[in-house]
């Protein structure tokens, strides 16, 4: 390993947006996984053809494909011909597979939509690749790429996917030859909801709704967790046969992190004499055993579901299960007893930030995605090692507090109301009616109130801390926002 020079980075786009583009937890699980496949393969073709499984410096390789990091960092020179021609293989391999499963169980349609398809197959995805003498440097020239794009976009007539609104309709009909004067479009309307009637009467409610009507993508985020489909592409054994979604009309608690710093860490590492690759492949290792060991296990047995645990950067979703009860308190006392304890057993010295949104039962989900986003960075934002809390409410409306882990958990234990309870109603109320006076511009004034709730030794810890614990806010701010988000977090009501 000393004697290779060469470093290649390769990565691809778009990530987030495919992800994100989602109304069902099956398309979030469907797009992560495609994610994590694509990602997978491309490790694999760089150690085939380097000819070294030490080649492979990040991500680290598991026995599992969910949680793949999409940035691929090779020991050796790695062709970007290759990584292309494998990267849209793989897609490929996708798409004719569920094209193909779709015409042989529904033989009786006019299939005339093979073409976009196609361009699906060949468009899709945009490749990256860098190179350098160091991972430093190939990651720098991988960034200059980017600024460059190469992307194809695939046109579409008729109407636009209900779930986007960025792609066209997927129906058999869709590349049919047509004089566009002789056109109805309440004709397609019918085909469009008949074929979609046909996929839900297959497959069931839980994959496809008959009123519902997906793009050609969104349609492959959809089967290939249907098991029969995975079971053809040859992964079944990472997509269960049976797969809970949130329930209608339910709260549920969304919560994305990633770890601190990560690059100051690894180049710390390289100032104490360790050699980079190396530093990079044992970091990676810990991760992803990390988030397939610890984090999937404590969340997915019976808290809800983890979407991803991609090393240090995760999504999961909190809701009742049948195993637990959901409730807005018993997930807070998750996220600040638990989590730190799991976050701990990587074993790397990282800190993390979170963002966590309660969200209404009415909130669609790429809102709330967008959300928890917004307060991952939030929490980054006033000052890392922190958990950003933000309570969504189905009007679109939000309220936010973000506090160090470390103060998290004697804050919540610590609330006692007027009366010597947890009535979190009483602080709500004092912060309403200091507000309208505008008492809270008072520092004084704000901790005053907050000892009367947490008691004088959380108060001489904040007075201590005021600028670490608030981070960017004014105290009196902070304070209020404490009391909203926890009235709506620890009320029983």
């Amino acid at each position: 390993m000393a004697g290779l020079m060469t470093f290649t980075v390769m990565t691809f786009a778009p990530v987030q947006g495919f992800i994100e583009r989602s109304r069902k937890l099956r398309d979030l699980y469907g797009g992560s996984f495609i994610l994590s496949h694509l990602a997978r393969a491309l490790c694999e073709a760089g150690q085939a053809e380097l000819q070294d499984d030490k080649a492979l410096v990040s991500p680290a390789l598991i026995n599992v494909t969910q949680g793949t990091p999409n940035q691929i960092v090779l020991a050796g020179s790695f062709p970007p011909k290759k990584g292309q021609e494998v990267l849209k293989e793989t897609w490929q391999q996708l798409a004719h597979t569920c094209r193909a499963w779709i015409e042989e169980q529904l033989p009786e349609l006019d299939y005339t939509w093979q073409r976009h398809w196609n361009h699906w197959a060949e468009h899709a995805w945009e490749f990256f690749w860098g190179q350098g003498k160091t991972i430093t440097e190939a990651r720098r020239a991988i960034n200059q790429s980017k600024r460059s794009r190469d992307w194809v976009g695939v046109n579409w007539q008729g109407e636009s996917s209900t779930l986007s609104g960025a792609d066209g309709i997927a129906w058999p009909g869709m590349g049919r030859q047509r004089d566009s004067r002789t056109v109805r479009l309440s004709d397609d309307d019918r085909e469009i909801r008949a074929f979609y009637q046909k996929l839900q009467d297959l497959l069931g409610e839980a994959f496809v709704d008959a009123n519902e009507q997906l793009s050609i993508p969104e349609l492959i985020k959809r089967l290939v967790t249907y098991y029969p489909v995975a079971r053809r592409l040859g992964l079944q054994r990472e997509v269960p046969e049976t797969f809970r979604e949130i329930p209608d009309q339910q709260r549920s608690l969304w919560f994305a992190g990633d770890g601190d710093s990560i690059g100051q860490h690894l180049r710390r590492l390289k100032e104490q004499g360790e050699d980079e690759a190396k530093a990079l492949r044992d970091f990676s290792h810990a991760m992803m055993t990390w988030g397939q060991e610890h984090l999937k296990k404590a969340v997915d047995d019976h808290l809800g579901r983890v979407i991803y645990a991609g090393g240090d950067d995760f999504l999961g979703v909190l809701y009742s299960t049948e195993r637990w009860t959901f409730s807005p308190r018993a997930a807070l006392a998750w996220l600040s007893e638990a989590f730190p304890t799991i976050w701990k057993r990587h074993g790397q010295q990282i800190t993390v930030s979170v963002g966590a949104v309660l969200a209404g039962n009415q909130v669609p989900q790429r809102e709330i995605l967008q959300q928890v986003r917004e307060a991952e960075k939030s929490a980054k934002r006033q000052g890392r090692n922190r958990l950003a809390l933000r309570v969504l409410f189905n009007s679109g409306n939000c309220i936010e507090w973000v506090c160090p882990w470390e103060f998290l958990q004697p804050l919540f234990r610590s609330y006692r109301d007027r009366e010597g309870g947890q009535n979190w109603t009483h602080i709500y109320n004092d912060v309403a009616v200091l507000q309208a006076r505008r008492g809270l511009e008072s520092d004084q004034v704000a901790l005053a109130l907050f000892e009367v709730y947490f008691g004088p030794q959380n108060r001489q810890t904040l007075e201590r801390n005021i600028q670490y614990y608030t981070g960017n806010e004014r105290l009196g701010d902070w304070v209020s926002s404490l009391a909203q988000v926890g009235f709506q977090l620890c009320s029983d009501t």
